[in-house]
């Protein structure tokens, strides 16, 4: 009977299986989405539509479930770059299968996530002879296209900025109009070797005028290497009178910088919304 008992108390331990993610790939269904290039960072795992976690990539996890069962992983951002702000993002669709999780086992998943219906308002790579952005009358220094090991893929956007040109600001040429009742986000490639501010300037009339309201939405921080980033416009757009929005980016070299000069990269541009109605 003590033997009994002991197993009646003590069971045997179940012995979990194991979901394995090593990297991640979105797919490109057309050339009007743009680049492949992402960084998606978590994945939030659901077996049998049960989370399990939210795990950065790459990853391997124990299962307390044997069998044949439905898995779902859906893309993970850090929004506007925060690590404590990690959150599904809402534009692309999760990865769906149904496959067998064995005892003491791993299960090697390649997710692959994809677009959703969204409304691509600006795609820039920087491939065209004409770019969406030009210098304001603020800048004191000009717009150049690169290519080679300095590029991330193909040309790229490049300014730098010297003790003799202090001053730079780029907008875009054209205005976008941005649903309130949605989800926008910016997604952008770029490394710097000093602050550089984005924002919106959002077109609002006031009585018989219209002007152009500027509004800070993210700084890059600066980085040797080039770094992809997910910027929430949300809250800046329901906050605006408007609903057509201008992009913008400007950097004034510090008075500090050790630097001979303020380099500036960017890359792979890409305004996107998402209605939820």
């Amino acid at each position: 009977m003590f033997f009994i008992s002991c197993e009646i108390i003590n069971p045997p331990e179940q012995i979990p299986s194991y979901i394995a993610v090593d990297t991640v790939r979105v797919m490109i269904n057309s050339p009007g989405e743009g680049t492949s290039i992402h960084n998606i960072s978590d994945c939030w795992l659901y077996v049998n539509n049960k989370l399990i976690g939210v795990f950065e990539v790459p990853f391997k996890v124990p299962v307390l479930e044997s069998g044949f069962h439905s898995i779902q992983i859906e893309p993970g951002i850090k929004n506007s770059g925060s690590d404590s702000h990690r959150v599904i993002y809402p534009m692309m669709y999760g990865y769906y299968i149904s496959d067998t999780l064995v005892e003491g086992e791993v299960l090697n998943i390649v997710p692959e996530f994809s677009y959703r219906p969204v409304v691509f308002d600006l795609i820039e790579d920087f491939e065209d002879i004409g770019i969406a952005f030009e210098v304001s009358p603020e800048s004191d220094t000009t717009i150049a296209l690169i290519s080679g090991s300095h590029a991330q893929q193909g040309k790229s956007m490049y300014v730098a900025l010297d003790d003799e040109h202090p001053n730079f600001e780029c907008r875009s040429t054209s205005f976008y109009e941005i649903e309130k009742n949605g989800s926008a986000f910016l997604e952008i490639s770029f490394k710097c070797n000093d602050t550089v501010d984005f924002g919106i300037f959002s077109l609002e009339g006031n009585g018989t005028s219209i002007s152009e309201i500027r509004k800070s939405v993210y700084g890059f921080k600066p980085t040797d290497e080039w770094k992809r980033v997910y910027i929430d416009l949300n809250y800046h757009v329901i906050n605006s009178q408007g609903t057509q929005f201008r992009l913008y980016f400007t950097c004034i070299r510090s008075d500090d910088a050790d630097d001979e000069k303020t380099e500036i990269y960017f890359d792979n541009i890409k305004l996107l919304y998402v209605s939820t109605m």
